[in-house]
């Protein structure tokens, strides 16, 4: 029978009918919910986004782990190499009561253990800006959520849409969007914000010239010890040599340098450890006592205002601790996380608390602690590692000032230099020619100039902590602009604890 061609063509609209509601616009009144769910282009684009901002965060266990061991040659040398010096920097008139000295050692475990474990390591790291680390860093991101920048900011990444999720109403969210609306209308508060952060990474920029001079003079002051007859003026000589050295290493870049410094620093961490473990078996075991807060509170106690002025010493155990952060660029945070917890933070600890025990039983060493302490069959050894690591650590806050004048450059805030991108594999390593010699004309400078690292300490601690401080500032605006974080939780676990 044939068939009637009225339902052919209705038959014939009808599927052209079902194939335009397969493309059916959004403006379309009659759409129902789930077809325009399907279709919402910025429910796609949300979908697209990494939770995370590291340019590193796809990457394996086997890289993760080999930019660990990298970061140990770069990071971590300024920090690993405190020992040297915070104990005659904190008695710097002798102990006069060993329970002092207990005191200290509480302070030293607990700082380390706020600051750079727990403050930097698990908390900061996380505000970084696509990978890159430091206060720029901070001041883009903070950018990318509220209109405040005062610079173009040119990367690439401000062309993707990055911030949209939705969010369900609350009050931390009104509290960001108050936030958010207050600084975008108050361009006073916009100056301020960024002078601040460019203040800030100038304190940077200057430990990258006062590190490597308080690191490689303390080292080299050990060899006193054997060679009683040089100047203080000669031990200078030698140290400027050595950073000269230093400094021209740098445009083989992070990936070679932190290879060739890796296992140096490797074995000083190990050797440092092990010197500790020893000291505090055979000198004074019962200065364990030290993780009983209460020494903290009886040190304050008995020594009032001096007290307070001896933490110009303690600070010293976490200098170094923002190169964690300026150079995060160069590595991801996953890595600088396993080498600081697994490697650096023990090995440390164990030497601040085997120095104390050496100290209970010969207080009148307290003015080179480091170098008394260490058995006789391993002097020179250590001695050689101390001089090796101690030029390493000024490559922390080298490689770190790289990253941030990169950054800064890039939103327009310093003049056209040459960035010479030093690794095929790994995005954020950089080389500055203009800014190492600037920086190593800058050492050579300060060396010859105060040959001694009292002077120099108390710069370095005055630039340390001001950094941590806007540090600080800024990542707290991170956490309510950014992150929403409740306020209890801002106040309990970042002021409260972290602001000194």
């Amino acid at each position: 029978m044939e068939e009637n061609p009225v339902c052919q063509n209705e038959s014939r609209d009808n599927e052209v009918e079902a194939e335009n509601s397969e493309n059916i616009s959004l403006s379309d009144d009659k759409a129902s919910p789930e077809r325009l769910k399907r279709f919402d282009s910025l429910h796609l684009e949300a979908g697209k986004i990494s939770s995370s901002q590291n340019h590193y965060s796809k990457l394996g266990w086997a890289t993760t782990l080999n930019l660990a061991f990298q970061s140990i040659g770069v990071v971590y040398g300024d920090i690993g190499t405190s020992p040297l010096y915070v104990y005659s920097s904190t008695f710097t008139d002798g102990i006069n009561d060993r329970n002092d000295l207990l005191g200290v050692l509480s302070l030293i475990i607990y700082t380390l253990i706020l600051l750079p474990l727990i403050k930097y390591c698990f908390i900061v790291l996380q505000a970084n800006d696509n990978g890159d680390g430091g206060t720029f860093a901070l001041y883009s991101l903070i950018s990318r959520y509220a209109r405040i920048s005062l610079v173009p900011n040119q990367q690439a990444e401000d062309q993707m849409v990055s911030n949209y999720a939705l969010e369900t109403p609350s009050s931390n969210v009104k509290r960001a969007q108050w936030i958010k609306e207050k600084l975008e209308k108050n361009l006073k508060a916009q100056v301020i914000l960024f002078l601040v952060t460019i203040l800030a990474t100038s304190m940077v920029i200057g430990d990258g010239v006062l590190t490597p001079c308080i690191s490689v003079l303390s080292a080299v002051n050990g060899i006193k010890e054997s060679a009683e007859s040089l100047s203080q003026g000669e031990i200078a000589g030698i140290s400027i040599a050595i950073l000269i050295v230093l400094f021209l290493v740098q445009r083989f870049g992070t990936d070679k340098v932190g290879y060739s410094f890796a296992p140096i620093v490797l074995i000083w961490f190990l050797l440092i450890g092990g010197i500790g473990i020893y000291n505090l078996i055979k000198h004074d075991i019962s200065v364990l006592k030290a993780f009983y807060p209460k020494y903290i509170v009886d040190y304050f106690k008995r020594n009032g205002k001096q007290g307070w002025i001896s933490l110009g010493g303690v600070v010293l155990c976490i200098t170094g601790t923002e190169a964690m952060f300026a150079d995060l660029g160069h590595f991801n945070v996953r890595a600088i996380q396993i080498a600081f917890s697994t490697i650096l933070f023990p090995a440390v600890l164990l030497a601040y608390i085997g120095q104390a025990a050496y100290l209970m039983k010969h207080p009148e060493h307290v003015s080179d602690t480091f170098y008394k302490s260490i058995p006789d069959p391993l002097y020179w050894p250590t001695f050689v590692l101390a001089v090796a690591a101690s030029i390493i650590a000024s490559q922390a806050m080298i490689s770190g000032a790289f990253a941030i004048i990169s950054q800064s450059q890039t939103l327009g805030c310093f003049p056209r230099v040459h960035v010479r991108h030093t690794s095929t594999k790994h995005e954020g390593q950089v080389y500055i020619p203009e800014i190492n010699y600037a920086l190593m004309i800058a050492c050579v400078i300060v060396t010859a100039a105060f040959q001694t690292t009292e002077k120099i300490g108390n710069a370095y601690g005055i630039a340390v902590v001001f950094v941590m401080f806007i540090t600080t500032l800024l990542v707290t605006l991170v956490m309510l602009l950014i992150w929403k974080t409740s306020m209890f939780l801002l106040k309990l676990m970042f002021w409260l604890v972290f602001v000194y």
